[in-house]
């Protein structure tokens, strides 16, 4: 735990949390003040309450979780491609292999570090508006500004953005196009954090919907098109798993026997985040940004013969 005082009258308390851990996203920091690790005067208060010069802030992470948050980190490359900008947001396709963000075991070659390079300076307010796994390729969104950030926040709690994925699962889904429609909570294995589906609602369980369609399907394998209609952790791995239709390459929910067939031609889950559709906040317009599938995936669709080409 670390207790903040001293603050000038009038400045935002998420702002004030976003200078204190460069490396949190907006997205972790309200969920912070949601649920009470981070409280003014022993009270939690939402992300625009304005500071006092008397305030005192008590922020209850780890030892870990605190260094972890206020390493900034400083990179002098980037890898990604930008597939949109203009003043308010920067939507870029992440390669597989380069987590999203900092944390632990996370260095700082990640792609939050990459994006304030790109912006020139490590101290670049930036936010995530989804975040992907490390294996997991595609489509991240970022806000640039503060007034970018909340208004990123406030179109992802309201589910205003639509994110469509590609998938190539082991096994062909019953029915071939349908709804992913479960409860799952977190859990762990062997220590390490994984997801689990929950036969109802509970207080620790979330929901997940994910809406499907197979695309082509070859031998056993099935190529999927999917919207998400939540965004949980390990949502698509975790769902399509439990039905016997585990994401090809998947080394937490897959078939360990059939991945290591396909290890010298992928070294990861097959899971693109492929397009993104929403109104422009600020300027109104609507967006629809798709992502390249990266080479690797292409390669895998090639040895199946498939016809669908990217």
């Amino acid at each position: 735990m670390i207790i903040l005082k001293k603050f000038r009258k009038g400045k935002r308390i998420d702002r004030t949390i976003m200078k204190t851990f460069p490396s949190a996203t907006l997205s972790e920091i309200y969920k912070w003040l949601r649920i009470g690790k981070i409280k003014v005067n022993g009270k939690k208060k939402k992300g625009d309450y304005k500071l006092n010069e008397e305030d005192e802030i008590k922020i209850f992470l780890s030892d870990e979780q605190i260094l972890d948050y206020k390493q900034k980190g400083v990179v002098h490359k980037t890898s990604f491609e930008v597939l949109f900008e203009d003043e308010y947001f920067l939507i870029v396709n992440k390669p597989p292999f380069l987590a999203s963000q900092g944390g632990i075991g996370v260095k700082e070659n990640n792609l939050v570090n990459q994006v304030r390079y790109y912006l020139k300076g490590t101290d670049t307010t930036v936010a995530l508006a989804n975040r992907l796994d490390i294996g997991t390729s595609g489509i991240i969104i970022f806000g640039k500004s503060e007034k970018a950030n909340s208004t990123l926040y406030q179109l992802t709690k309201k589910r205003a953005i639509q994110k469509t994925y590609y998938a190539l699962t082991i096994e062909k889904p019953k029915p071939a196009r349908g709804t992913m429609d479960c409860y799952i909570k977190k859990s762990t294995r062997d220590y390490v954090p994984i997801m689990k589906v929950c036969k109802k609602a509970d207080a620790n369980s979330k929901h997940a919907i994910t809406e499907y369609k197979t695309l082509e399907s070859k031998e056993s394998y099935a190529l999927l098109e999917l919207i998400l209609k939540t965004g949980r952790m390990h949502q698509i791995r975790l769902q399509f798993s439990s039905k016997n239709a585990a994401v090809l390459g998947d080394k937490t929910y897959g078939n360990e026997k059939i991945n290591k067939k396909w290890s010298k031609l992928l070294k990861r889950q097959f899971l693109h985040a492929a397009k993104v559709k929403f109104t422009h906040p600020f300027t109104k317009k609507k967006l629809e940004i798709s992502a390249p599938l990266s080479k690797d995936l292409q390669r895998v669709l090639k040895k199946l013969k498939f016809d669908h080409s990217f």
